[in-house]
């Protein structure tokens, strides 16, 4: 304990405050949102916990303001384009450089091993410690001071965005919003070539994946090309407005994608809790990933997604819930995985088979199995503490 506490007061948090332009009330906030869930690892009596409650507040945080800043900055523009846009700027390579501009790096709190190995200056580590810190703020001073102290990097950030968009072909745009949305790199294919040798014209079709966003014609392949990309984002736009996948924070978006091209072949599974709800277009901003299955999927699951790990497969049970627990970090999202979940209410057990009879909702490309609503509704109802949320 006592070297943790040298720890603690090593850490010039006075100085910290001063770049922010704020004064905690609360100092054991701006030193929990500091904290790297590595060092509470190594030094299981630090009293505080770490900071990632206070990093999922901070993203919630983060999105309302900067949806409402991009809103009101440009009461003009189109669903699709405001969510990219609010994605450019909230992703976790953005974050890292504003944590960056505060030296964020050097006040953080985190494990031997995890700071021999380069955490200090690891982008995934600095994003979620900016993250935190706007949570931290926002408990400890309220949404306009969040407000006050992200514009100064919103500003300047969305600016060089805009600069680099106006630079950018519909090609490369294309590319941009394909591979931070989806994952896939568009390829294009020429489809068609039709008349004489000096006046031919082509048309090309681009795919993602294995499905056509948009064609074009012209009098090179170069600008039939330009012209398919054109109706691609057009495309992507308009499902970006109607789908609600789409909705989704990008990082749950990217840790969904990735996770399912890991469960591959695996048919016995469903995505459940808010992810779930989200999909099922329910008004709801999910910040992790519930996957249900039963006790021979989730030792397949837990193989399939073993380098993300944090909580090995086993057998786990409180008063609530028991079952074959796992926790994985996939993209910065975290990942629960329960296998043969059962419910606790009333001295009774509860067998939920959700994965026995899920819809599949479209997601991206692909689809994706999901509890219906009415089904979580239910089990919302059983478990102390979610009745609210049911309701």
């Amino acid at each position: 304990m006592k070297d943790a506490w040298e720890d603690v007061f090593s850490v010039d948090y006075e100085g910290l405050e001063e770049k922010l332009g704020f004064h905690f009330n609360d100092k054991a906030l701006l030193i929990q949102a500091l904290v790297h869930s590595s060092y509470v690892n190594e030094n299981p009596l630090f009293p505080l916990d770490n900071n990632e409650r206070l990093e999922f507040l901070g993203d919630a945080v983060l999105d309302f303001l900067v949806g409402d800043y991009l809103y009101h900055r440009f009461p003009e523009m189109r669903e699709g384009d405001l969510t990219w846009f609010r994605a450019s700027l909230v992703k976790g390579e953005t974050l890292a450089s504003f944590a960056r501009k505060l030296g964020l790096g050097k006040f953080l709190l985190m494990g031997r091993g995890e700071e021999e190995g380069g955490g200090r200056e690891r982008s995934t580590i600095l994003g979620s410690a900016f993250e935190a810190l706007v949570g931290a703020l926002y408990l400890d001073k309220g949404l306009e001071a969040v407000r006050r102290f992200l514009e100064p990097f919103i500003e300047p950030e969305l600016e060089h965005i805009l600069r680099e968009a106006s630079k950018m072909d519909p090609k490369s745009h294309l590319q941009e919003m394909s591979q931070e949305w989806l994952g896939i790199t568009p390829v294009y294919k020429t489809l068609k070539e039709k008349g004489p040798d000096h006046a031919k014209t082509f048309t090309v079709a681009v795919f993602i994946g294995d499905k056509i966003y948009g064609r074009g014609q012209g009098n090179s392949k170069h600008q039939a090309s330009i012209e398919a990309a054109k109706a691609a984002l057009r495309t992507l736009h308009r499902k970006m407005a109607d789908d609600p996948s789409w909705r989704l924070p990008r990082r749950v978006r990217l840790a969904l994608l990735e996770v399912l091209r890991h469960l591959k072949g695996i048919r016995r599974w469903a995505i459940a809790g808010s992810t779930a709800s989200a999909l099922s277009g329910l008004p709801i901003t999910p910040h992790d990933i519930d996957i249900i299955t039963d006790k021979k999927g989730a030792r397949a699951i837990s193989r399939r997604l073993e380098e993300f790990v944090i909580l090995p497969l086993d057998w786990r049970e409180n008063e609530q819930y028991a079952s074959h627990f796992a926790q994985f970090k996939v993209e910065g999202v975290k990942v629960e995985l329960m296998g043969d979940l059962r419910v606790k209410k009333d001295k009774t057990i509860l067998r939920f088979n959700y994965w026995a009879d899920v819809k599949e909702m479209p997601f991206g490309n692909s689809r994706v199995r999901v509890v219906p609503p009415e089904f979580q509704l239910v089990a919302n109802l059983l478990i102390k503490g979610k009745e609210e949320r049911a309701r």
